[in-house]
């Protein structure tokens, strides 16, 4: 029975107090969707109410009959989050009226634009009444930007109109394209409430994704985990529920229940538990409004189903004018979750009228230069309507590279779909988790390109030394870029020949540095009294008098060669060379492997290598610091290969 149903369409009435919404859906669907008490004895809805009508083909049609009146517009953008289409219900005698103009407001910010009017109770007016009024309705559609709208006169209660909007509501069902689902799950909850031998139940609308039976998720205003114990789609139990549909899921977990979950509450995967109190965002102001939205204006957000205070930040020109698009960053007092693409409304701060609306570019942006031109170009680059294309112009503009998990949170995109889009575009992956970035071809070459410049300019500064740092790079460039991914564009030039390296120190093939004899001579010997074929090698003091020099005079030459990457000081009054210490590191790998958890001992050590206690302590403190072995109490253990220890002897 279950396996003929198709995911339908979602459909949200709206429009002014009691111009008859509730009764157009039991009409259409033969259910009455007044479900609370005090809605029955009152005579209109006060929160969401549901229906679903089976077409005979298997389609699923989904109402959510949503509240009129005013204060009950925070349920009402509840329930428009994520709908197919909107139904705007305009009851004959009354006509155009003033939530009538903010519901068709939200629908139009929220990117709805697949709408129908239907004309309510036309059997309230005289014909002539009713033209006047269908002319009336034109006229409000015409001014707010909308054409080519079918108007559909129905008397609900008597059935008159209600066939021929069945067959179109059918028809629009039938010709929407089937909904992509990607992403990792996430629904807006709406609902939370206990049922009787079921359990907690929470209900609302799936943005992205799919759920399966006993799949653990997130509650992400708290960060709990639950458990799915069921799902109803349409009233039907089912294995799964995915993207664009209303689903009611029953949960389970520690510290969970009915009251600990708020409208707005999102229940997700768990790495989109990502929290922020700063979304950068495309805002338009309605055309509507007599002055423009200033700087710092306080206001309430709708976002999904959740509703909290948000200060807007405008990120140019000081203001933005009615009728126009800025950008702005939406700053809250406290914790909340948003992705890229999200729509979201902002109320005035007494809560009485819609002003303005949006899409989210950036959930998780932050106050530091928010408004600098470099930052406008940014938002701009990821104002473009999908991620592919966020992604291209993003890699293209930055020199620095596009950082590859926030990127992919962002967008709530798993591994293997952000794959997906990064091989399409051609596009690199530069350096491992967490750090990794993403270039363009021509950004990747031009940041090594930047690099060969760093180093020459510090080759210009410093002619005698041998070479720069990673940290004098880093410097030098004068964009932030990872260490890692320096540090394989390092590896990328020294294999290709464009780059040298001697210990810690970078340099240009062409780079020259005058060493006077005198220290080189100290240099040679001293490098063989130091690397002694056997036993431990001898102390600063002991080398000197060994030589036959001053302690000052070889200290002098030594330094010159812990410039040029031949000489390492590994402790005090300690030089070796650096072939020493390379040795000495395979050593420490070889005696690694012996054991089965890694772990070895001072004693350890030095019976691998027959040198003496004091030596082997400071030689093993100088790898614990350059991160090649970690202290395990008595005990150490290898961090990292030789081979991941570029530019460290």
């Amino acid at each position: 029975k279950l396996a003929g149903f198709k995911s339908g369409m979602i459909v949200a009435t709206s429009g002014h107090v009691d111009h008859g919404k509730t009764e157009l859906i039991r009409a259409l669907t033969g259910t009455n969707t007044d479900r609370l008490p005090e809605e029955k004895a009152r005579g209109l809805t006060v929160d969401l109410g549901f229906a679903y009508n089976i077409l005979p083909d298997g389609e699923v049609l989904g109402f959510v009959d949503v509240p009129g009146h005013e204060k009950f517009i925070r349920n009402m953008l509840a329930g428009v989050a994520g709908i197919d289409l909107g139904l705007l219900v305009i009851a004959a005698d009354d006509g155009v009226m003033p939530q009538t103009r903010e519901h068709l407001a939200i629908l139009d910010l929220l990117g709805i634009r697949n709408i129908l009017i239907v004309l309510t109770k036309i059997d309230r007016v005289a014909p002539d009444d009713l033209s006047e009024v269908s002319k009336q309705v034109n006229n409000f559609l015409k001014e707010q930007g909308h054409r080519d709208h079918a108007l559909y006169p129905v008397c609900a209660p008597k059935g008159i109109g209600i066939e021929a909007l069945k067959e179109e509501l059918t028809f629009r069902a039938k010709s929407q394209k089937p909904k992509v689902v990607r992403g990792y799950f996430r629904m807006a909850i709406d609902r939370a409430f206990n049922l009787k031998g079921v359990g907690l139940i929470v209900t609302g609308m799936i943005f992205s994704g799919t759920v399966h039976k006993a799949e653990s998720l997130t509650l992400l205003s708290h960060g709990a985990s639950v458990r799915v114990r069921e799902i109803r789609v349409h009233n039907q139990i089912r294995a799964s529920a995915k993207a664009g549909e209303r689903c009611a899921l029953s949960i389970v977990g520690r510290g969970v229940g009915e009251k600990s979950i708020n409208r707005g509450t999102w229940l997700a995967h768990s790495d989109l538990y990502v929290p922020t109190k700063r979304m950068d965002a495309n805002l338009q102001v309605l055309k509507t409004e007599t002055n423009p939205l200033k700087h710092w204006t306080p206001t309430h957000l709708h976002i999904g189903s959740d509703h909290l205070p948000a200060r807007v930040a405008v990120l140019s020109g000081g203001n933005i004018s009615p009728g126009e698009i800025g950008l702005a960053q939406l700053v809250l007092p406290h914790d909340a979750f948003a992705l890229y693409g999200d729509r979201f409304v902002l109320r005035d701060q007494s809560a009485q009228r819609t002003i303005a609306g949006g899409r989210i570019i950036d959930p998780f942006s932050s106050k530091r230069g928010r408004a600098k031109p470099n930052r406008i170009a940014i938002l701009k680059a990821m104002s473009k309507e999908n991620t592919a294309a966020v992604l291209q112009a993003l890699a293209t503009r930055s020199e620095s590279g596009v950082q590859l998990q926030p990127f992919a949170v962002s967008h709530n995109l798993p591994s293997d779909q952000i794959d997906a889009i990064i091989v399409s575009l051609g596009l690199l992956r530069v350096g491992d988790a967490p750090k990794e970035r993403i270039f363009c071809e021509s950004r990747w070459r031009g940041l090594m390109a930047l690099i060969l410049n760093a180093v020459a300019s510090i080759h210009k500064s410093k002619p005698k030394s041998i070479g720069a740092s990673i940290k004098d790079i880093q410097v030098q460039l004068g964009v932030f870029f990872e260490e890692d991914s320096l540090k394989l564009a390092l590896k990328i030039m020294i294999s290709e020949k464009r780059m040298c390296v001697n210990g810690s120190r970078f340099y240009l093939p062409s780079h020259n540095i005058h060493i006077p004899e005198q220290e080189t001579a100290i240099l040679t010997i001293a490098a063989n009294i130091l690397a002694p074929d056997g036993g431990t090698p001898p102390s600063l003091h002991q080398a000197a008098q060994q030589i036959g020099t001053e302690v000052p005079v070889l200290e002098k030459a030594l330094k010159i060669g812990i410039k040029l990457g031949d000489i390492i000081l590994v402790g005090k009054n300690r030089y070796v060379p650096s072939t020493l210490v390379i040795n000495l590191k395979i050593s420490v790998e070889k005696l690694a492997s012996k054991s089965v958890d890694g772990l070895f001992s001072t004693s350890d050590f030095r019976k691998e290598v027959s040198m003496g206690r004091n030596f082997i302590i400071d030689v093993l403190e100088y790898f614990d610091q350059v991160g090649f072995t970690t202290r395990v109490g008595d005990l150490r253990r290898l961090r990292q290969p030789i081979s991941n220890v570029l530019g460290k002897k």
